[in-house]
């Protein structure tokens, strides 16, 4: 009998692993089969003609369309067959619906963004847009929703494992996309009561040196005469003090600068553009051309969205970097101040349902004590918001329609009217020869108690066009003159990358691609060059520090990856820069955990060393701090490292970390969806690498999300670069095949001299025809 039970139970067990086994396959199966077609033939309902996708090596895809309208149809389908998840988790964010899939992990930003309204306003604006551009998001909607409506079609990974499907793409969820990256930009409003927390700490001289200055040695973008003003002696506004600082890390921010053709071997202009963003899994960008009749358009766009964001057309080409404008206000409200009130279900999946009271006040929505940890002022009840991301007449979906078809700077220009948020500097050149720069946007101006009562007009903003210096660059530092008549933010940053691609640009009389090309990716960090005089004055007490200033003598302050020198220097200021401050900061330090750039060459190279003493006793000096900091990093780096110092090097632990949303939180998944890059540089470089102090490692969070060098003396010969690869499907090729290249600097071409008939050796064609009645 004993013998007969085991006998039935290893027979159970082996049927059970059989059929384990089985439907493991078989889901593996259906992984292999939600990877997109990407030749043969499709018919697809709504298309008014033949278009074709064609994939270069990269699956970069060449679109070709007898017209507009079929151009964004097809980029809806190669978004869709490449980046659905993507988008899919992009619009439901910003309209609170993460928990629908997540459960309760996505309950938090949920609740936020349902106070925030993103996706009502999405939708009102989308009413607001002209005939035209509703029609060009319509026809990307329908191409989308093509691709997830065709008979056989097999949703991407992230859907099977989470077991839901996808729903229609619609207008409104593709300015979703937009605000998204408007509120990647922004955040001045939600880190005031942190510094207010500061100012009472420290007092408010103390709190402003801590935030750092932005020199007066490093460039402005823009002269006084560039504006077309007359010099005057002092800003005509007190500017307050910065509520991040000019060099906090990992800021969204970005580089980009104009060459006009006097000062290139080709004489024609180079415009260079990198925008720094969070680095994610996918890579943010997705790399098109799109060809019609009218003629190319080649750049990166937005999974989610039809237009090219950045990139050329036939006669120009486009950059931005983030301006980083004060465009947002927390106000002290009481009830009285509601105006409405609406009860917001959000569904929680495997738990129940979670409500929520959104209130609502003129200027915007309210931040309930309940749900926001912001500190409310006595005989208030609530703090209300004011902000541009929630303009009904947001008209910003709209502008990359008007820059595709633009041919000069005058075209250019009126394109930027319609430009609400965020605000961008934004460098153009032209064929022509043309070169310049607009920052447009909706900027407020305020009255003395800070009320908003109008706005900046739109040709007041900062612009110039052709300036005599031959050269326009920005790195969100401060683009204006100190004589600006307006008000745009205290949050200027970039000092260091600004200061280093002025010396790029100044020091060679004739530039070209290669020389743009090495400027983008320079690693040189001036703050270490600037502090290394200082820090090589310390005296260490152990063998590992005197041996970490013997080979930092020996240092250019280059942060390459091969070497152990941009380690040492990164280590030694994690120990020293809370060595400074955290005394004064006290029970404030825990939030301003980060490199603080300037506030550390202010304190170790100009007036403010008296932050070096003891807070209690008044006593001590930098010196004092600077050996001791240095043996306990060196200790802490023998202990991660091992004992053989030369043998360290930057890149074994500082590499961009590509997070796949949600997966790279989930340790059985996160090896599969999460793509790991080794890269040069740092927080102050030209080629940002930021790695967060309080992530407690250096894993890159923040770079160049895209990289980018026109030629507008041979527009084809243009360069163009993302971070991960062009799928989002983590089975497909492409899913992480660029990183590599990214990672040492390369850039690919993306042509526009051949057709689909001569298309290069190992494309890949997709033939779109209208679907039959």
């Amino acid at each position: 009998m004993t013998n007969s039970i085991v006998r039935f139970a290893a027979w159970a067990a082996g049927i059970i692993l059989a059929l384990l086994a089985l439907l493991a396959f078989s889901f593996v199966i259906r992984l292999y089969a939600s990877l997109p077609q990407t030749s043969g033939r499709l018919e697809l309902a709504g298309l008014r003609a033949e278009a074709q996708i064609v994939r270069d090596e990269h699956a970069v895809p060449h679109i070709f369309a007898s017209n507009s309208h079929d151009a964004y149809y097809a980029l809806g389908v190669a978004h869709a067959q490449d980046r659905l998840w993507q988008m899919e988790i992009t619009r439901r964010a910003l309209r609170g619906r993460l928990s629908e899939f997540l459960g309760e992990a996505g309950l938090e930003s949920d609740i936020w963004f349902r106070t925030m309204g993103l996706g009502e306003a999405a939708d009102t604006a989308v009413a607001n847009l002209p005939p035209d551009v509703q029609g060009a998001l319509q026809a990307y909607s329908d191409g989308v929703n093509a691709v997830i409506s065709a008979p056989g079609f097999v949703a991407p990974p992230e859907y099977q494992i989470l077991m839901f499907e996808p729903e229609a793409w619609t207008p409104g969820d593709t300015v979703t996309v937009y605000k998204a990256i408007a509120l990647d930009l922004f955040g001045n409003a939600f880190s005031e009561p942190r510094l207010n927390a500061l100012i009472e700490q420290l007092g408010e001289e103390q709190a402003r040196q801590f935030m750092g200055r932005y020199p007066d040695e490093t460039p402005r973008s823009l002269s006084m005469a560039d504006l077309g003003l007359e010099d005057t002696p002092d800003a005509q506004y007190d500017e307050a003090i910065p509520t991040l600082g000019p060099n906090e890390e990992a800021r969204d921010g970005s580089n980009n600068w104009v060459v006009s053709g006097r000062l290139t071997e080709s004489g024609h202009p180079i415009l260079a553009n990198d925008p720094h963003l969070g680095l994610r899994a996918p890579a943010i960008w997705y790399l098109t051309r799109l060809t019609t009749p009218e003629g190319s358009t080649v750049g990166v766009t937005l999974p989610g969205t039809p237009f090219v964001t950045l990139g050329r057309n036939d006669h120009m080409a486009w950059g931005f970097t983030n301006t980083a404008p004060d465009v947002g206000d927390l106000h002290a409200v009481t009830e009285d101040a509601v105006i409405d009130s609406r009860e917001e279900i959000i569904q929680v999946r495997f738990s129940d349902a979670v409500t929520i009271t959104r209130r609502t006040t003129a200027t915007g929505p309210v931040l309930d004590p309940e749900h926001f940890d912001y500190p409310v002022p006595e005989g208030a009840d609530f703090l209300a918001l004011q902000w541009m991301l929630d303009e009904p007449d947001d008209t910003t979906a709209g502008v990359g329609m008007r820059i595709l078809s633009g041919e000069n700077w005058d075209d250019f220009v009126n394109a930027l009217r319609g430009f609400i948020a965020p605000q961008q500097s934004m460098v153009f050149a032209a064929v022509d020869g043309d070169i310049g720069l607009y920052a447009p946007a909706r900027i407020p101006v305020r009255d003395e108690s800070g009320a908003w009562v109008d706005i900046i007009p739109f040709e007041e903003l900062p612009h110039t066009r052709n300036p005599e210096r031959g050269f326009i660059a920005t790195a969100n530092n401060k683009i204006i003159p100190d004589g600006y008549p307006h008000y745009l933010t205290s949050d200027w940053y970039g000092v260091s990358r600004i200061t280093r691609i002025y010396e790029g640009l100044e020091t060679s009389e004739r530039h070209t691609l290669s020389s743009m090309a090495e400027l983008q990716y320079d690693t040189v960090s001036t703050v270490a060059r600037n502090l290394l005089p200082v820090l090589l004055t310390a005296t260490p007490q152990s063998p590992e520090g005197q041996r970490a200033i013997a080979l930092l003598a020996e240092w250019d302050a280059d942060m390459a990856i091969d070497i152990p020198q941009p380690l040492i220097f990164s280590a030694w200021m994690q120990h020293l820069g809370p060595a400074i401050y955290n005394d004064e900061l006290g029970d404030q330090a825990d939030r301003w955990v980060g490199y603080r750039q300037q506030f550390m060459e202010d304190v170790l190279l100009g007036d403010a060393a008296h932050w070096c003493a003891d807070v209690e006793t008044g006593e001590g000096a930098c010196d004092d701090l600077l050996g001791p900091t240095l043996d306990a990093a060196m200790a802490e780096l023998v202990q991660e490292m091992g004992g053989d110092i030369a043998a360290w090097q930057w890149g074994d632990v500082h590499y961009a970390r590509h997070a796949h949303a949600p997966f790279s939180d989930i340790p059985l998944l996160a090896g599969l969806f999460t793509i790991e890059t080794p890269i040069p540089g740092d927080g102050s470089t030209v080629n940002v690498a930021h790695h967060s102090w309080r992530r407690g490692d250096y894993a890159v969070v923040h770079a160049a999300s895209y990289r980018a060098l026109y030629d507008l003396g041979d527009l084809d010969s243009s360069l163009y670069m993302i971070t991960t690869g062009q799928s989002g499907h983590f089975l497909s090729e492409h899913y992480d095949d660029l990183a590599p290249q990214w990672g040492r600097g390369d850039y690919i071409q993306i042509r526009t001299d051949w057709t689909p008939a001569s298309a290069p050796e190992g494309s890949e064609t997709l033939r779109l025809y209208p679907a039959t009645p």
